[in-house]
């Protein structure tokens, strides 16, 4: 009994081994470059006035790439208050390719730009008194 155990597992083993021989070499998975840039912006006030939140992104792609990426992620959060709310971003992404392409994958730089503004009016900030008035008799 013993004997047929070696047997097998010395076919497993033979199979095993030709499997390996006639399976190509694998290359690792390649892609062009990604640029990410994701920005929340968020006002949660009693302010009467809408909040001015703008985002400026900027891409500069040259020239083919591939394997890279550049990825930003920004947010503002303003939560209470009754004063007018200004939210400002700014971002730059930039990615050069090379005229040496080792991976041979070919298109442009992919981008994506996320942006999500959320404006919201809190009337119960408008009944709120500053700590220093709070105790302090009409």
């Amino acid at each position: 009994m013993k004997r047929k155990h070696a047997i097998g597992s010395l076919s497993l083993l033979s199979i095993a081994t030709l499997l390996a021989l006639a399976i190509p070499e694998t290359r690792p998975a390649a892609a062009q470059c990604v640029i990410a840039d994701v920005a929340v912006q968020t006002a949660i006030t009693g302010s009467q006035k809408p909040a001015k939140q703008s985002n400026q992104v900027t891409i500069d792609r040259r020239g083919a790439c591939s394997g890279n990426s550049s990825v930003s992620v920004g947010q503002q959060v303003q939560v209470g208050g009754t004063g007018p709310v200004v939210q400002e971003r700014r971002s730059h992404h930039r990615i050069d390719g090379t005229s040496r392409n080792e991976t041979g994958v070919k298109g442009p730089t992919v981008a994506v730009p996320v942006q999500v503004q959320v404006d919201v009016y809190n009337a119960a900030d408008s009944f709120a008194t500053p700590r220093a008035n709070r105790f302090q008799q009409p």
